[in-house]
């Protein structure tokens, strides 16, 4: 009896040890369970964390490659009269050029009054440094005639492209008298002669001046004290081939590669053309030379410059706009004027031909027919 009893304590105690470990397994069960769980919903919102992190990222990256640059809509009238020409020291007379130097004074070519002003930085009243202040035109050393394209290099030495006697004059900045730079006072077209220049380029590591030389459709480069100039693209008549040029007025040295941005003028776009290559690429505005006044057309652009970012503008003439190309764009922006309206307002301009860029890129452009300079403030 005895040993029977102890038998069933035994087998009492054996059913509780069982139970209990099935409690335990079956607690364990549970907090594996529990932790795995979890554990998956701390991967999911880490995942999730870590996937937004990464699209914020890749959205900056995709948009920070170009900087928002804005202008103001609205013009300041800087220099000239609104509507009124005259060859008085504050007047301007269908100006085409303008440049800044190291100081930023301001230098415009005043076409029609045949000379070249100097206005300092703030000041409407302009001082004559080349051509004849009362606005007569002539072909001698200190004359010019109908003036258009101008640079100012980094010493301050002048070039100007005196369209009406096939030159281009050269005025060091330490000395008072021009010299002739390029072309001999004829058109032509041989190597030594220029018709109907326009704008000019400069590139400062070599001191080569290049020539938009319009109505031989060609670029011209020179080297100072050389008469003769190498012809470096176009030359081949005048068509909207990639290897022709049609009537350019106007041409930038882009020196990261080196290249040519030219105004092809008479085919409506802008092409870059690389030195020493025998052909041109379509930068913007149309392959088939075709004018138009949407985004991605031109109508008789005048002039092309780049910003330290490589950002481009173009002053489409015809259409009385200024045309914003981001780096790589072939889509443009309207930053001043308003497409096909001509008009004299702060808002709109008429058959603007140049502009130019300071420090803080504001834009200053010439607004040719109104006979003024235009500011239009960055923000």
């Amino acid at each position: 009896r005895q040993n029977a009893w102890f038998d069933h304590i035994g087998a009492t105690n054996d059913h509780h040890r069982d139970v209990k470990k099935n409690k335990t397994k079956k607690c364990t069960r549970q907090h594996v369970l529990v932790s795995t769980i979890l554990a998956v919903i701390i991967v999911i919102v880490l995942l999730s964390v870590l996937l937004s992190l990464f699209l914020v990222k890749s959205k900056k990256t995709a948009t920070t490659h170009t900087p928002l640059l804005q202008w103001n809509s609205t013009g300041i009238t800087i220099i000239g009269t609104t509507g009124y020409s005259g060859n008085t020291t504050s007047q301007l007379f269908l100006p085409w050029g303008l440049a800044f130097d190291w100081s930023n004074a301001l230098y415009i070519t005043d076409q029609k009054n045949n000379r070249v002003q100097k206005f300092l930085m703030g000041t409407s009243t302009g001082t004559t440094v080349s051509g004849h202040g009362n606005g007569t035109g002539s072909s001698t050393l200190n004359g010019l005639l109908g003036p258009l394209g101008i640079i100012v290099d980094e010493n301050s030495n002048i070039y100007v492209s005196d369209n009406g006697n096939s030159r281009v004059m050269f005025w060091p900045s330490s000395v008072l008298s021009p010299s002739l730079f390029a072309g001999n006072g004829t058109a032509g077209s041989s190597m030594n002669q220029l018709n109907d220049s326009f704008g000019l380029a400069h590139d400062a590591s070599s001191g080569a001046i290049y020539i938009a030389d319009s109505a031989n459709n060609r670029i011209m480069r020179f080297f100072p004290n050389n008469s003769s100039g190498t012809l470096v693209a176009g030359g081949n008549g005048n068509g909207i081939n990639n290897t022709q040029l049609s009537i350019p007025q106007a041409v930038h040295f882009d020196s990261l590669s080196n290249s040519l941005l030219i105004a092809n003028t008479g085919a409506h776009n802008i092409v870059r053309w690389v030195l020493g290559a025998s052909h041109w690429t379509l930068v913007a505005g149309s392959i088939d030379g075709s004018n138009g006044t949407s985004s991605t057309h031109l109508y008789s652009a005048s002039h092309v410059t780049l910003d330290p970012m490589g950002n481009m503008y173009v002053v489409d003439r015809r259409n009385h706009r200024i045309q914003f190309f981001p780096v790589g764009e072939s889509n443009g922006t309207t930053i001043a004027g308003m497409t096909g309206i001509a008009g004299n307002n702060s808002s709109l301009l008429n058959f603007p031909t140049s502009l130019a860029l300071d420090n803080q890129l504001n834009l200053y452009i010439v607004d040719r027919s109104n006979h003024r300079i235009q500011k239009f403030l960055r923000y």
